[in-house]
């Protein structure tokens, strides 16, 4: 009996540390990857993704740093503090040259209405703005849309005076004290600007015809240097983009406990973004206006198919990839 109770704790002893070997192989197995996101909801797949176990399924090792805006991130990987990042696609493209980053993905696509044309009661349509002031974000994607929108209506951006701002507090304060004529504005910018009575919302960003996205990227560095992570973390993303699609209020819990923003919040910002990963024309006209926009004003020679890799989302998932010649 005593040498039965001996050899049972001998095997148990045995099984016990083959599991511990085992664990500590798969550990060794398992590539580590720094993320960098915003603090709000661009990094929503790899909130999910990290919290349902799906990096750790692809044998990803994820770390996530959580820096003060999208820009930020994207920098990060400029400058070695990340190996992937997610920025909207302003941001991602205007960084882009240099071939210090590649862009490996849309991971979401912006729907039409985040930006709100606030303008002065006295305006009534867009010609209305010629040899007024409209406020702009100078270099971000709000530049963009204000520009195209004038284009869009027949109006020549020569023609109105764009007056620079640095951060949206300073354009609804300009809107507010009549400095200005107008501006797109964005989240809690849109109340305030209008609340005096003397302003109203004439249209949304839809007016300026733009495809919106945002981009997974990575340094060029850990593209060389492992090549087969980026399809293993593409492929743990198209899972937490269809968790996101399937389960919204427990995606928007997940993130809201890892961000800055509230889940009422957040679960109305998951409904502003088409969560799933692709490269297709329609990524490719969005980038190329965002490369033409940059092209002219910051003198930055950037193109898709000079700064887009997309063999590593053709071997993690094929049907994303339509992009016609």
């Amino acid at each position: 009996m005593k040498t039965e109770t001996f050899l049972g704790r001998l095997a148990g002893a045995a099984l016990s540390f083959c599991l511990a070997g085992a664990g500590l192989a798969q550990a060794a197995d398992m590539t580590e990857v720094r993320f960098g996101v915003d603090p709000y909801t661009t990094g929503s797949q790899i909130w999910v993704a990290r919290d349902q176990g799906y990096f750790e399924e692809e044998g990803i090792d994820a770390t996530v740093t959580t820096f003060a805006t999208g820009v930020e991130a994207i920098d990060s990987l400029i400058v070695g503090r990340a190996d992937m990042a997610v920025g909207l696609d302003f941001p991602t493209v205007s960084r882009a040259r240099g071939g210090q980053l590649v862009v490996l993905a849309g991971i979401f696509r912006s729907l039409p209405g985040w930006h709100k044309f606030v303008v002065a009661n006295e305006i009534k349509e867009p010609a209305d703005l010629v040899g007024g002031k409209l406020g702009i974000a100078s270099g971000t994607a709000q530049h963009l849309v204000s520009i195209k929108y004038l284009e869009n209506n027949g109006v020549d951006p020569d023609s109105v005076e764009l007056v620079g701002f640095s951060s949206l507090v300073e354009i609804v304060a300009s809107i507010k004290t009549g400095r200005i004529d107008g501006a797109f504005v964005w989240a809690d910018g849109t109340e305030k600007s209008i609340e005096d009575g003397d302003h109203y919302v004439l249209t949304d960003d839809s007016a300026a015809q733009l495809s919106s996205s945002a981009y997974v990227s990575s340094s060029a560095s850990f593209v060389e240097e492992h090549p087969e992570a980026l399809v293993s973390v593409l492929k743990a993303l198209a899972k937490a983009s269809t968790f996101i699609a399937d389960h919204p209020d427990e995606a928007a819990t997940i993130i809201a406990g890892n961000t800055r923003a509230p889940a009422d919040a957040v679960r109305k910002l998951l409904d502003f973004n088409t969560f799933q990963l692709a490269l297709t024309d329609y990524e490719r006209t969005g980038f190329t206006a965002i490369s033409d926009f940059v092209a002219q004003s910051m003198g930055a020679d950037v193109s898709f198919d000079t700064v887009v890799a997309p063999q590593f989302l053709t071997e993690a998932m094929p049907s994303a990839v339509d992009l016609g010649q």
